[in-house]
This record gives structure tokens, C-alpha cells and sequence, in this order.
């Protein structure tokens, strides 16, 4: 009896760790979107295939799946046409044969991750990557893709330490914190310039301190809360009161 072909298995596109406030893109131009506390889903696009993978961070998903499974028909729904339909508009665009959309997946009640089972959930894009360009620059995304519902613009100007002081102690009505974006420009080979973006995640004092209220035991929980505090240390050490 012939085996059965093995299925290739899906290669998830890992969506890049975002660092801490640094000081590395200090006082460059920037803007912020609001950081939603949710689950990072992904939804690939091929020219050859169209929509045809989805995903976590690092798993592959589909409709069976019981939690993330209402996310893929609520992105068809809501993004997959209207994506596309701002995709083909862009000349810089047009050559593109992939992409892939990060979306965050979230209900009222969802805390780092973790969801009620009973919420609505909701998704909002915040990035879309096209592989051979990298991710599409912040100003062009909200340009290309505003009309879309994407994440909220809470500032744009330069990264100060004062607005990194602002957002962490609350003077952003944020929830989670902010993911500040910029563009870096690199010279290649005969002269030509890459620009790229970067990205910098500051969190929200209550944010938190909401953490260390409900990790109690939980080992994963606390985990969290020492990378959240390890990452954030710098803004955490700055709003300590000065003697």
C-alpha cells in the first residue's frame, strides 16, 4: 500500500520581537500606535494561493481551531477584501506576490493573552509585512491601509524620554502601553538607500502592576511580569522618585 504523502508543514512567519524604551532611536521622528492586549494572529496572502495560512506567533491555525478559529472568518469578514483592494493601489506594491497581515485578536476581558471564553472577540490590524520589502513603513501603512480599521494613532513626534515617561505613568489612555515605530535609513551597494522601520514597546504602569496582581503562583505569569519589568526597566527606574 503506497504511503500517504507528509503534508508540508506550515512555516510560520515569526513576527520580530519588539525591545523596550532604549535609547538607540532617542529623539527621532516617530509614531506611536496603541499597544492592544490580545493574541498576535497572522493571515498570509499569496499571489498563486490568495488568502491560505493563519497562524499565532508560532503555530499554524485554521477554522476547527476553538479559540483562534472565529478569527479567521472575522478577518474575511472585516480585512481580507478591503487589504487587497489598498494593496493594488500602491505602485511600490504591485510586484509583491506575498504578504502577510499581523492582526491582534482580543475581547473585552482579555489580559496578556489570555481570553474569556464567553467575549465577543475583536481584531485590529497593526502591520502588514511584505517579505521582499520588509514591513511596510509606519507613515505608508497608516497612509496606505488607514481607511482600514487599524491600530490607533496616539502620537506622532519625537521618541522623548518625556513622552516614554508620559505613556508609562498614564498619560495616555492606553491600557497596555504603546508601540512606537520609525524608520531607519541604511546605504546599500551603489548608492542606494534602505529604509526599514524599528520598533520600541513601552508598557503602562498599571499595566503592570495588573500583571504582578494576578500572577500570584503562576509561573508563566511570573515570568512574564520579570521580562515585562527586565524590558521596561529603564522607564521604570527613571519614574523612581530622585533623593
Amino acid at each position: 500500500m503506497p504511503r500517504k504523502k507528509r503534508q508540508p508543514r506550515i512555516q510560520m512567519t515569526r513576527f520580530p520581537s519588539i525591545g523596550g524604551p532604549e535609547f538607540d532611536h532617542l529623539d527621532q521622528p516617530c509614531i506611536a500606535f496603541r499597544k492592544y492586549d490580545g493574541s498576535n494572529l497572522q493571515f498570509k496572502w499569496t499571489q498563486a494561493d490568495g488568502w491560505c495560512e493563519y497562524g499565532t506567533r508560532k503555530r499554524p491555525i485554521n477554522a476547527d481551531n476553538p479559540l483562534f478559529g472565529q478569527a479567521i472568518e472575522l478577518f474575511h469578514k472585516k480585512y481580507a477584501d478591503s487589504i487587497l483592494s489598498a494593496f493594488r493601489k500602491q505602485r511600490e506594491y504591485r510586484n509583491a506576490k506575498v504578504l502577510v497581515a499581523f492582526c491582534e485578536f482580543f475581547g473585552p476581558n482579555t489580559f496578556s493573552g489570555l481570553h474569556r471564553e464567553s467575549d465577543t472577540k475583536e481584531l485590529k490590524l497593526f502591520d502588514i509585512l511584505i517579505p521582499e520589502n520588509g514591513f511596510v513603513l509606519p507613515d505608508n501603512f497608516r497612509t496606505h491601509f488607514g481607511n482600514l480599521d487599524i491600530a490607533e494613532v496616539v502620537y506622532e513626534g519625537l521618541l522623548t524620554k518625556q513622552f516614554m515617561q508620559d505613556v508609562y505613568v498614564g498619560k495616555f489612555d492606553v491600557g497596555e502601553g504603546v508601540v512606537a515605530k520609525g524608520v531607519k535609513e541604511s546605504q546599500r551597494r551603489k548608492g542606494k538607500t534602505e529604509r526599514t522601520s524599528w520598533m520600541v514597546k513601552i508598557k503602562t504602569k498599571v499595566w503592570l502592576e495588573e500583571l504582578a496582581r494576578r500572577a500570584g503562583n503562576d509561573g508563566s505569569l511570573i515570568q512574564e511580569l520579570e521580562d515585562n519589568r527586565n524590558q521596561q526597566r529603564t522607564i521604570i527606574n527613571d519614574s523612581k522618585p530622585k533623593f
